[in-house]
Formats: C-alpha cells, sequence, structure tokens
C-alpha cells in the first residue's frame, strides 16, 4: 500500500508566510483600534468599518492555516491537490494521471489572477500558457503538469525532482 499512495507536503516560503502573517496582524490592529473608536465615540462609519474587517480577518486566518492543510497526493490513477475552500472553492483537485501529457520542473511564472483575492493559489492566466490553476507555497520549486484536455497547473512540491520522476513512473509506465 506504501508505494500507491504518496503524500507531498510542500515546503512554506517564508517570504509569502510572513506576507500572510503581517497582513493577518495588520487587520487585527486594526480591528482592535477601529472597536475601540466605536465603542468611545460610536460614529457609525466605524461600526461599518468592524463589520467590513472581521469577515476579512475571518478569511486571512483561512488562508494562513490551509498553508499547513496543503498536500500533494499521488495514488497509482490521479493527482489530488489538497487545498483550501478559499483557493479552489473544493477541497481538492483531482487530476487523472492517464491524461497528463507531460510533467517539467517550471519557474514560477508571473501570471495574472483571474478570481479571488488569494496570492497563493487559484486560477490565473500566464502567460504563453494560458489559463492555469496554480497552488504556491514557494517561489523555487514549481512543477508544471499539463494534460490533454488543455489544461495546465503549477504546484510546488517538496523535492520536485523526486516528485516528477513519481508522476513520470506512474504516467507513463
Amino acid at each position: 500500500m506504501e508505494s500507491e499512495v504518496r503524500i507531498n507536503r510542500p515546503i512554506i516560503s517564508k517570504k509569502i508566510l510572513g506576507f500572510y502573517v503581517a497582513t493577518v496582524i495588520f487587520i487585527a490592529a486594526l480591528i482592535v483600534s477601529f472597536a475601540y473608536l466605536a465603542f468611545s465615540i460610536a460614529p457609525f462609519e466605524l461600526i461599518y468599518a468592524l463589520i467590513v474587517l472581521i469577515p476579512i480577518e475571518i478569511i486571512m486566518l483561512s488562508i494562513l492555516i490551509s498553508f499547513r492543510r496543503t498536500e500533494y497526493v499521488l495514488t497509482k490513477e490521479d493527482l489530488l491537490i489538497r487545498t483550501s475552500r478559499l483557493i479552489a472553492f473544493t477541497k481538492k483537485k483531482r487530476i487523472p494521471l492517464a491524461i497528463v501529457k507531460s510533467v517539467e520542473k517550471t519557474l514560477i511564472p508571473l501570471g495574472f489572477r483571474l478570481f479571488g483575492a488569494s496570492f497563493y493559489g487559484g486560477y490565473y492566466h500566464v502567460p504563453g500558457l494560458g489559463r492555469t490553476f496554480i497552488t504556491m507555497t514557494n517561489f523555487n520549486d514549481g512543477i508544471l503538469l499539463k494534460t490533454e484536455e488543455g489544461e495546465n497547473f503549477i504546484i510546488t512540491p517538496s523535492n520536485p525532482k523526486d516528485f516528477i520522476e513519481a508522476v513520470k513512473a506512474r504516467c507513463f509506465q
């Protein structure tokens, strides 16, 4: 059973993690400041600001927590990309290995976010590739998977060379 399922947890970049932690702390400081002002002065604008900031803080904390839950599961038939629902509206993306056309190491490209606000992952337009699903936890170790259906995926597993070999062994046997 060991050889049938291989789980890979990505290495999380200190820069990316630091950005999210700093954002969470900044929003928390805004919430505390606005709450203090709202309860001492009580203008409605501050209460509205709190109503907006608190859900944003909850979303940012959820994304921060989801970094630790990101994983790439390689089975005999599929590659599962497990992320937060905030990234892909589903807890996992399933890529059947039978339709994988190529898998190769790549630089993390500059892309344009197609929907949402999370830097960490989701759908991007990448020049030269088009619409691409990206799950990025670091800037160094990107793997590009292309499918026969024209879908592109960029992921950042730990040990990308070993991961590529494992995917190729299952796809192209």
